[in-house]
């Protein structure tokens, strides 16, 4: 299922988290099942703590992979209500949720992805996300007051 060249540049993404600071996450193959995934817990500067997951597609680094919140779980908006429950929101910046019930953090458009955009990327726009989330929880306001939205491409 995975290619020499996809397996080698899996093993690249986990040294790149950690040289570059992000060594609380790593990449994950699993070998019954053949897959890959990367994972770790981030941390808020409220401290605040939070387990990201993001299951690599067949098609990495060609397709954009998923990136779920799965702890807490549920994820709360201010009102008390689960994230996932918004399922596709341009103002909280989620997409489809997990089947679990996982919200799922918009990071980057289909149509902006490419092969060049590493994890780290990833797991760092997740960072921004967070933060702009623990402001809607203090505020009430959208994400999409703290995170400007990716601009299509032309």
């Amino acid at each position: 299922m995975w290619t020499s060249e996809q397996r080698q540049r899996l093993a690249v993404e986990h040294q790149i988290l950690q040289r570059e600071g992000f060594d609380q996450f790593s990449v994950y193959h699993q070998p019954s099942g053949d897959t890959y995934s990367a994972s770790g817990t981030a941390s808020s500067s409220s401290g605040r703590r939070y387990y990201l997951y993001i299951p690599i597609p067949s098609q990495y680094p060609f397709q954009r992979p998923p990136l779920y919140v799965t702890d807490p779980d549920p994820l709360r908006l201010f009102d008390g209500s689960p994230v996932s429950s918004l399922g596709v929101s341009h103002a909280m910046h989620t997409l489809t949720p997990h089947a679990a019930g996982w919200p799922q953090i918009c990071h980057w458009r289909d149509a902006r992805w490419h092969s060049n955009i590493v994890l780290q990327k990833m797991f760092l726009k997740a960072h921004i996300w967070l933060e702009a989330y623990e402001q809607h929880l203090a505020t009430g306001r959208s994400l999409a007051d703290f995170v400007p939205t990716m601009a299509e491409t032309a």
